[in-house]
C-alpha cells in the first residue's frame, strides 16, 4: 500500500512567481518520492510557463482525486477557469487574480476537510490583490480559520525553517492594535497552540520561549505594564498546566540567541518576522496552526518584480513540502484535542 501523503499546492496569486516555482518543484523527482502532488489554478498560465520554460510536462487537468495520475513528468491540475488572459499581466495583481486565489484555497481547503488530500499548501498571495476584490484578507491563517470554521482567535502562524521556530501572537494589524490585543487569554492561546504544534512536529516536550512586548521585556514594569498583568499571568497558566514554557525576555537577546529554545513567542509581526528572514530568508515556511487541516504557505511573497522572466527560485516551496511530509508522518492525534 502506498502511504505517501496527497499534497494540495495552489499557484497562489496567478500573477506572481507562484504558478513559476509550483512547476519547478514539480521538476524535482524527490518530489514523487515522498508524497503525491497535485496542483489547483488555471491551465492557461500553467500552459503558458510549460511552454516558456520548455519544461517536460504533461498536463492532466481533474476533477476528483481519482483522475490524477501521481507521475513525475504529468502534473495533476484541478483548473479553475478564473483567469481571462485578456485582463492577466505578470506582476500587475489584480481583482481577477486576487479572487481566483482565495478560490484556489478554498477548494484546497474543501479537498481537505472532506480528507481527500492530507495536506494543503497555499502559493504566494498579493494582499492587495484580495481586497480589490472587495474580500477582507489579512493573511492565511485568518481565511484557514473562516474556512474550517475555527475561532480566529485561537489560529497564528507559526514560522519554520529546520530548528528555528516563530509564533506570531498577532499577525498583520497596526502596532496601535497589538496593544490592544496583547491580553492573557490570548497568549495563553498561543503558548497552548504552539505546544500542541511542536508535539505536531516530533517534539515530545518542547520547549518554549515568550518574548516580551516592550523594550527589555518592561524591566519589571519601568518601560510598559503589559508583562506584569498578560504575558506573565499566560506564562503561569501555562506552566501550570505542564508546559515548558519560560520568559518574557527581552526579544533583543532571545532573537539575537535563537537556538536554545524549540520554539519561540513573538507579540508581532516584525518581531517574528525579521530575525527568520535574517536566519533564512529563502528556507522559511509559513504554518497554520490550531486549525483542523495541516495547511502551510512559502514564507516569501509572490515577487511581482520577477513573475514571468523565469528566474524564480523554488527552494521556499521544495522545504515546505518537505516539511508537510514530515508532519504528516510524524503526527500526532494530540495536535487536534
Amino acid at each position: 500500500m502506498d502511504l505517501k501523503p496527497v499534497l494540495a499546492i495552489t499557484i497562489g496569486d496567478a500573477s506572481g512567481i507562484g504558478p513559476e516555482i509550483c512547476l519547478k518543484a514539480l521538476q524535482d523527482e524527490s518530489v514523487y518520492r515522498s508524497c503525491k502532488p497535485v496542483l489547483i489554478g488555471d491551465l492557461n498560465i500553467l500552459s503558458f510557463y510549460v511552454e516558456r520554460l520548455k519544461l517536460p510536462f504533461q498536463l492532466n487537468p481533474i476533477t476528483k482525486i481519482s483522475n490524477a495520475k501521481f507521475t513525475p513528468g504529468v502534473i495533476d491540475l484541478f483548473h479553475l477557469d478564473t483567469i481571462d488572459m485578456n485582463r492577466f499581466q505578470f506582476g500587475e495583481g489584480n481583482s481577477m487574480t486576487g479572487k481566483a486565489m482565495v478560490d484556489y484555497t478554498k477548494l484546497a481547503v474543501d479537498l481537505a476537510l472532506k480528507g481527500d488530500v492530507d495536506a494543503v499548501i497555499g502559493g504566494p498571495h498579493t494582499k492587495s490583490a484580495v481586497e480589490k476584490a472587495g474580500i477582507f484578507f489579512d493573511g492565511y491563517p485568518s481565511l484557514i480559520a473562516q474556512l474550517t470554521n475555527t475561532k480566529e482567535e485561537e489560529t497564528f502562524l507559526m514560522l519554520v525553517s529546520d530548528h528555528f521556530r516563530v509564533v506570531n501572537v498577532t499577525l498583520h494589524v497596526p502596532l496601535q492594535r497589538v496593544l490592544e490585543l496583547i491580553k492573557h487569554p490570548l497568549v495563553f492561546k498561543a503558548i497552548q497552540a504552539s505546544h500542541y504544534a511542536g508535539r505536531m512536529l516530533g517534539i515530545h516536550d518542547p520547549k518554549i520561549a515568550v518574548a516580551g512586548l516592550n523594550p527589555h521585556a518592561s524591566e519589571g514594569g519601568l518601560y510598559g505594564q503589559e508583562e506584569q498583568f498578560e504575558i506573565i499571568p499566560a506564562i503561569t497558566q501555562a506552566k501550570e498546566a505542564g508546559m515548558d514554557v519560560k520568559g518574557p525576555f527581552g526579544s533583543d537577546i532571545l532573537f539575537a540567541e535563537m537556538g536554545h529554545y524549540d520554539i519561540y513567542l513573538a507579540m508581532y509581526h516584525d518581531q517574528a518576522h525579521i530575525p527568520m528572514k535574517m536566519k533564512a530568508f529563502k528556507q522559511i515556511s509559513a504554518l497554520t496552526i490550531g486549525t483542523p487541516i495541516l495547511f502551510s504557505s512559502i514564507g516569501h511573497g509572490s515577487a511581482p518584480d520577477i513573475a514571468g522572466k523565469g528566474i524564480a527560485d523554488p527552494s521556499g516551496l521544495l522545504k515546505t513540502i518537505q516539511l508537510l511530509c514530515n508532519v504528516q508522518s510524524k503526527k500526532s492525534d494530540s495536535y487536534y484535542k
